[in-house]
């Protein structure tokens, strides 16, 4: 088991902390929602079909997929999570995803989190790139990433599956120095 991981946002009452089995239904409620889904290569039929991805966030393996929710602390309320995947210990480098409820969509929400996110992997994990994969339709996730300094670098073509069809993504990266 890895260590707590708790964050304070640049926003009011918005932190980071470890994803508990006690979030997986408010996530799963709102990863199938069809805004939702139209934007992320998430391919959930039920609930139980995220119940693996907990096991994977609680391991201590080095190159471990890392996930947080993004809480209100006011309330508990989870307005959505955000990570690390593909992470390459020996390369210093891993993968930024993140998802929100729509519901709180357009409040910076995203942003906030993805910069508190980002300033601990670089001081705290050494490393020196971090990137990030996004749908061409993602337009949202695309401004979010471009107004935390990364870099767009090019087209994926058929990258990842997408509901059993293989999608294109963009590529875009933050190096250590840009920040």
């Amino acid at each position: 088991m890895r260590s707590h991981l708790q964050l304070r946002t640049d926003q009011p009452h918005i932190i980071l902390r470890d994803l508990q089995r006690s979030d997986a239904a408010a996530w799963y409620a709102y990863l199938q929602l069809p805004q939702t889904i139209e934007h992320t290569s998430w391919n959930l039929r039920d609930l139980q079909d995220l119940l693996p991805q907990f096991d994977l966030f609680a391991s201590s393996e080095a190159g471990s997929q890392i996930r947080l929710a993004i809480i209100d602390e006011r309330d508990g309320r989870l307005l959505g999570t955000i990570g690390f995947h593909t992470i390459s210990v020996p390369n210093r480098s891993a993968e930024l995803s993140y998802d929100l409820d729509p519901a709180y969509w357009g409040q910076g929400i995203a942003a906030s989190a993805a910069r508190a996110l980002l300033t601990w992997a670089y001081s705290e994990m050494g490393w020196v790139r971090i990137q990030a994969t996004v749908l061409p339709s993602n337009l949202a996730s695309i401004r979010v990433l471009e107004k935390l300094g990364f870099e767009r670098e090019g087209l994926l073509r058929s990258f990842r599956q997408v509901r059993g069809v293989a999608g294109d993504f963009l590529m875009y990266s933050r190096l250590t120095q840009d920040a």
